[in-house]
C-alpha cells in the first residue's frame, strides 16, 4: 500500500513539476520576446501531453497488479486536481482527452504484460 501510495504521488509530481518549471520559463520569454499567445498555448499543450506521457509510462511501470483500476483512480484524481487549477480557465477538451490517453496508455500496457 505505501509503494501505491508512494508511485501515485511520484507520478503527480513527475508530471507537475517540470510542466510548472516549463510554464514559467515560457512565461518569462513571452514577456520578453513578445510572442504570440496561440504559439505559447500550443507549445505548453504540447509540453503538457508529452509529460503526461511520460507519467503514465512510470505510472503503468511501477503498478503491476491492478493496473486499470489504478489508472482509473489516479485518471480521476487528475482530473479533479486540473478542475480545481483551472477554474477560471477550463478547457474539458483537453482535460477528457488527457484522461482518456492515460487510460489507453494503462489499457495497452495491461494488453502487453497478458501476452
Amino acid at each position: 500500500m505505501k509503494k501505491t501510495i508512494r508511485t501515485y504521488i511520484n507520478t503527480i509530481l513527475l508530471f507537475l513539476i517540470p510542466f510548472v518549471v516549463i510554464s514559467f520559463i515560457l512565461a518569462i520569454l513571452s514577456y520578453f520576446m513578445q510572442t504570440n499567445s496561440l504559439v505559447m498555448n500550443v507549445t505548453i499543450q504540447i509540453i503538457s501531453y508529452a509529460l503526461l506521457i511520460l507519467a503514465a509510462l512510470y505510472f503503468t511501470s511501477s503498478i503491476t497488479q491492478k493496473r486499470l483500476s489504478h489508472c482509473l483512480c489516479f485518471t480521476l484524481i487528475y482530473f479533479l486536481l486540473s478542475l480545481l487549477m483551472h477554474l477560471g480557465n477550463i478547457n474539458y477538451l483537453h482535460l477528457f482527452l488527457k484522461s482518456l490517453l492515460f487510460m489507453a496508455i494503462g489499457l495497452f500496457k495491461e494488453l502487453k504484460t497478458r501476452k
